[in-house]
């Protein structure tokens, strides 16, 4: 441990340090910054750090120095810094062991003393420095907590009421610290038990006590106490939570939260926006989230939590309910302010009570006034609205069609419309009927709304309500309105097209997308059609957004799809125009859409477009490189509109795919960009930049000049560890290794470096790689052997040596690795069948592979599989016979393999027609079992007042299909070894047949094929032989019209 001398000294140089940082001058900064990172080094320096951080005296200017280990002479520049610094020290270096990156671990000295004084420290220093011991405590508790049994006795301690206020709140932020570091723990449940035994009686009593204050100081302190329990149930409930005991105190004091009267805050803080950050309203956000967390999290169908689930929505979220009831009516009634995030919890609360019985009872008898008294008014066109729509669009567009998950924004408008949506879908009896009069009430009485701006807001709250439940009214099986909504677009939508008022201009197209799906007569799409020919020039940005976004919902209006044609290029502009203007990927499904749909119309143009995507692309990619990595919730959104463009640039190469010399410009402007994202490790948009290259090779069907400095990136991106998921880019090396074949012969190099990527990806002591990833690294191999065959020789036994390893634990292997495993040994005995034999051979492993390979037969599922057998097979019967000693007693049971293979190849062949027609898009079946879920979801429960429906992701859904415009039932499909109409190989041409029976006959009367077979074997030999001349005859007739096709005049 250094000297209190040492330690001073060390104090000095550090604020110099510090002090430098910020220094004008470049090369001071980075002087002061290596000296930072030198200091690292030693075990002291954490507490330094912190030396220069504490003093009880400090003022805005310089510290004073005093008595006690933290009063030393430092300027608040100095400390902030120091603070930070601190913060990361103990984030990086607090570990158990070395880490790959060398990063030095803190010392033993450090340790003592931090965990010592760190509390101290929280509580001694102002707000804006605790928040980075707070960080650092969270980090020594996730790391120390089970070996630091004094930490909880010790803050509980502080605690008492003898204590000041400020050491209380200290000990408060650490047990929260400390449930935060309990959170991601592989089992926080022992800790947790430990936690609400020990201190959660005693924090709610500390919280009765302030519930009665006012002041700031006490609404901070039970702030925290709220956020410490919702963080306690946030991941899984202790059994001693879920008991009445502790339910009804603590339930009882979120509803005493909630009811809590805060309007001496209206005076004080006569702003709104200023009123809503206060200590008080932050309580109540917190104690109704804790609720709500018991309703979402823990009353669903997991079984662990069944018992609680049953008492809690039975005997607890009734009086909860009932509660918010009254909340809703003083806002309704008397007109009391409350705070967006308070009245999204109310909506969103309600509205996960209505499906179950209980909290249907008391709910039922203000269903309709929660819809026209407390949903409606919120769903109106607000001053709100109007004035950041006049003072930028921009972030009018983004609010209202961003898309953001439920923890992350604060939407009451949202929260209303999922409380009706919820409503309706769950209680449609009893409330659709209601509702819908309630609308058309509104629209008979804003027959005005064309030139008064009161009744126009009122209008446009009927509307939303109406999108809000557009999936019920558009129900088949229980609307009786849904054959009527053509009249009512007619007659109430399509008029506000040409509004004064652009908010409905913009409504009108919102409202086509949310009933996306409704027919229209001929004469109706017109005028659609040429609505939206006008919305996208409106003046007004919104409008022409909401315009733009129906263009991929027009295109597939019969009356409209050939009159669309002349303005495609137009449209294009706008959509990318738009895109650019907004930074979001809202328009490029559309971009997509046109160039998929129109290619004829936009090949002309392509160039022109693709340059100002490109530009685009490259300009978002510069505004993610500007933000950096360390805030990933800014990047997203250009990021997703960075894809969005991407993939609209595929699809406009693929428009083009029959003009050769337009496609060599768009590799000459696309390619160069694509090689300075590889440069810079965009990994996020990696998969995209491939895709884009991808479809330029494949349309050409060649590889550039251009594409190859592409290859030279990516294979560089892949050795800095650059690419993330192997999977993006293995469809990318096999388009480079097939259509790339010459280039590769003339350049070893390149063949080399392919081989040395499957090297690392197949390598046992590369860790970082699963085994469904290192799967990929046998495709590439295969690509390699199937396309280059005749050149692969030396790499060869690297490939079979690789595969060996894996296949000594054959028994642990998933199953698809091991099929890709064997079929690289395959693939080696079909390239070179004796040298293959050789290599196994050499390695004692012929009997072996052999073995695994014949008893994993029945994985081989897909055509490839089998014919790549098939053919490996008859390369090694054409050997001269001896050649390979260890094989020759063996020779029935490679026919008997062989011929089971040919047996089971027909089914493979008729599997694989009958999964290419349904990826082709006949899914009948698919579209009637979706109906039958949709009649099954319609169906009203017999008892109108029992629970309704359940679905455990209620919000989550109504947000997805929000943003959407209609509900996606979008299923993943894990293709495994199943058939992949993409995958093509050199074998696609081959058949197995012919080739066989062309080995057949060449075999000379005492071959000992020949030899071997029986005389059932025998006549399926003739069999295997009829069908080959079958498809040879086929194959001369096809190529006969094919030549004569070719020479008939045009």
């Amino acid at each position: 441990m250094a000297s209190e001398a040492e330690m001073a000294a060390m104090v000095k140089t550090l604020s110099a340090l510090f002090s430098h940082t910020v220094a004008p001058d470049a090369a001071t900064r980075t002087q002061a910054e290596a000296g930072l990172k030198q200091a690292e080094a030693h075990d002291g320096l954490c507490q330094a750090l912190m030396r220069i951080v504490m003093d009880q005296n400090a003022d805005a200017g310089v510290r004073k120095s005093g008595d006690g280990p933290f009063c030393l002479v430092a300027g608040m520049e100095e400390a902030h810094g120091a603070a930070i610094f601190f913060k990361n020290r103990v984030l990086k270096g607090w570990r158990d062991a070395p880490t790959a990156d060398d990063t030095v671990l803190v010392g033993p000295a450090d340790r003592d003393f931090v965990r010592t004084h760190i509390v101290n420290a929280i509580i001694a220093v102002q707000q804006d420095l605790s928040v980075f011991f707070l960080s650092a405590l969270e980090r020594v508790l996730q790391r120390d907590y089970k070996n630091w049994p004094q930490f909880l006795p010790s803050v509980i301690s502080l605690l008492d009421g003898k204590n000041p206020p400020s050491t209380i709140y200290g000990g408060l932020l650490a047990i929260h610290a400390l449930t935060k570091s309990l959170y991601h723990a592989e089992d926080p449940m022992p800790q947790l038990n430990e936690i609400v035994t020990s201190c959660f009686t005693g924090l709610q009593g500390i919280a009765v006590t302030l519930l009665p204050e006012t002041s700031p100081e006490a609404g901070a302190m039970l702030r925290m106490i709220i956020k410490i329990y919702l963080k306690s149930i946030s991941r899984e409930l202790s059994p001693a939570l879920q008991q009445s005991a502790s339910l009804v105190p603590w339930g009882t004091l979120f509803v005493n939260i909630i009811e809590k009267d805060l309007s001496f805050l209206n005076e004080k803080f006569p702003n709104e926006e200023e009123r809503e950050k206060q200590q008080w309203w932050k309580v109540k956000k917190w104690s109704f989230r804790s609720l709500h967390m018991f309703l979402v999290r823990y009353c669903n169908r997991d079984k662990d939590y069944a018992e609680f689930s049953a008492m809690f929505i039975q005997h607890f979220a009734p009086g909860i309910a009932t509660a918010y009831l009254t909340q809703v009516n003083k806002c309704v009634q008397q007109g009391a302010w409350v705070t967006r995030h308070v009245r999204q919890q109310l909506s969103t609360f309600l509205a996960d009570c209505v499906k179950y019985k209980s909290t249907w009872a008391a709910i039922k008898p203000h269903a309709g006034a929660l819809v026209t008294a407390w949903v409606y008014p919120q769903l109106c066109f607000s001053n709100e609205d109007a004035q950041l729509w006049e003072e930028d669009g921009v972030e009018y567009v983004q609010r209202k069609m961003g898309d953001y998950s439920y923890e992350e924004r604060v939407n009451p408008v949202e929260a209303a419309e999922y409380l009706v949506h919820s409503l309706v879908s769950k209680r449609f009896g009893a409330v659709f009927q209601e509702v819908m009069a309630f609308v058309i009430q509104i629209l008979q009485s804003t027959v005005d709304s064309g030139t008064n701006e009161a009744s126009a807001r009122r209008k446009s709250g009927a509307i939303r309500l109406i999108l809000g439940i557009s999936d019920q009214m558009m129900d088949e099986k229980k609307s009786p309105v849904h054959n009527q909504m053509e009249n009512f677009f007619v007659q109430h939508i399509f008029p506000e097209f040409k509004s004064r008022f652009a908010f409905l201009r913009a409504q009108c197209f919102e409202a086509l997308l949310m009933f996306d799906g409704l027919s229209f007569s001929e004469e109706q799409q017109r005028v659609i059609f040429e609505s939206v020919l006008t919305g996208v020039q409106d003046p007004e940005l919104p409008v022409k957004v909401w315009a733009a976004q129906t263009i991929s919902l027009i295109i597939d209006y019969k009356a409209i799809f050939e009159a669309i044609k002349p303005y495609v290029p137009n449209l294009m502009q706008t959509l990318l125009q738009l895109t650019s203007e907004i930074d979001m990927d809202t328009l490029t499904t559309g971009m997509e859409n046109l160039a998929s749909f129109f290619p004829e119309q936009l090949a002309p143009f392509s160039v022109q477009l693709c340059t100002q995507m490109r530009d685009s692309f490259v300009a978002l990619v510069q505004d993610i490189n500007a933000i950096g990595d360390d805030d990933f919730e800014k990047i997203i959104s250009p990021l997703e509109t960075a894809t969005g463009i991407l993939k609209a640039i595929c699809s406009l190469i693929q428009a083009v795919e029959n003009a050769p010399i337009i496609l060599v410009e768009l590799d000459n402007l696309l390619a160069p960009v694509m090689v300075e994202v590889l440069k810079n490790d965009f990994s996020d948009l990696i998969t995209e930049c491939m895709d884009v290259i991808d479809t330029l090779v494949s349309c050409s069907k060649i590889v550039s000049a251009q594409d190859w400095l592409v290859w030279a990136e990516l294979y560089k991106a892949f050795n800095r560890d650059s690419i993330v998921f192997v999977e993006d880019i293995v469809g990318s090396v096999d388009n480079f290794i097939r259509l790339g074949k010459n280039h590769i012969l003339a350049n070893p190099q390149i063949a080399l470096e392919m081989v040395e990527m499957v090297k690392k990806i197949l390598s046992p002591e590369n860790q970082e790689i699963e085994d469904e990833d290192r799967s990929y690294g046998c495709m590439i191999a295969e690509s390699l052997l199937l396309n280059l065959r005749g050149h692969m020789d030396p790499f060869l036994g690297q490939f079979i040596a690789l595969s060996l390893i894996h296949l000594k634990n054959e028994g642990d292997l998933q199953a698809i690795f091991k099929v890709h495993l064997l079929e690289m040994v395959i693939n080696c005995m079909y390239h070179s069948p004796l040298h293959t034999l050789h290599l196994l051979e050499q390695s004692n492993a012929t009997a072996t592979f052999f073995y695994i390979w014949f008893k994993e037969l029945e994985s081989f599922s897909r055509v490839h599989d089998k014919k790549l057998s098939i053919l490996a097979l008859t390369a090694v019967l054409s050997l001269p016979a001896g050649v390979i000693p260890s094989l020759q007693g063996h020779i029935g049971t490679l026919l008997h393999n062989l011929m089971k293979l040919f047996q089971e190849y027909p089914a493979a062949l008729e599997t694989r027609q009958v999964y290419l027609k349904q990826m082709a898009g006949d899914d009948e079946e698919e579209d009637e079992e979706r109906d039958e879920k949709s009649q099954s979801a319609s169906e009203e429960p017999k008892e109108e007042d029992g629970d309704a429906s359940d679905d455990d992701d209620d919000y989550v859904n109504f947000l997805s299909a929000k943003k959407s415009g209609g509900y996606d039932y979008d299923d993943f499909v894990d293709f495994g070894l199943e058939e992949d109409p993409y995958f093509e190989t050199p074998l696609d041409t081959v058949d197995p047949y012919i080739e066989f029976v062309r080995f057949l006959k060449s075999c000379p009367p005492d071959h000992v094929l020949l030899k071997a077979v029986n005389a059932e074997q025998h006549s399926f030999l003739q069999q295997i032989v009829v069908v080959a001349e079958t498809n040879e005859r086929r194959l001369i007739e096809d190529a006969q019209k094919q030549q004569q096709q070719q020479q008939e005049p045009r």
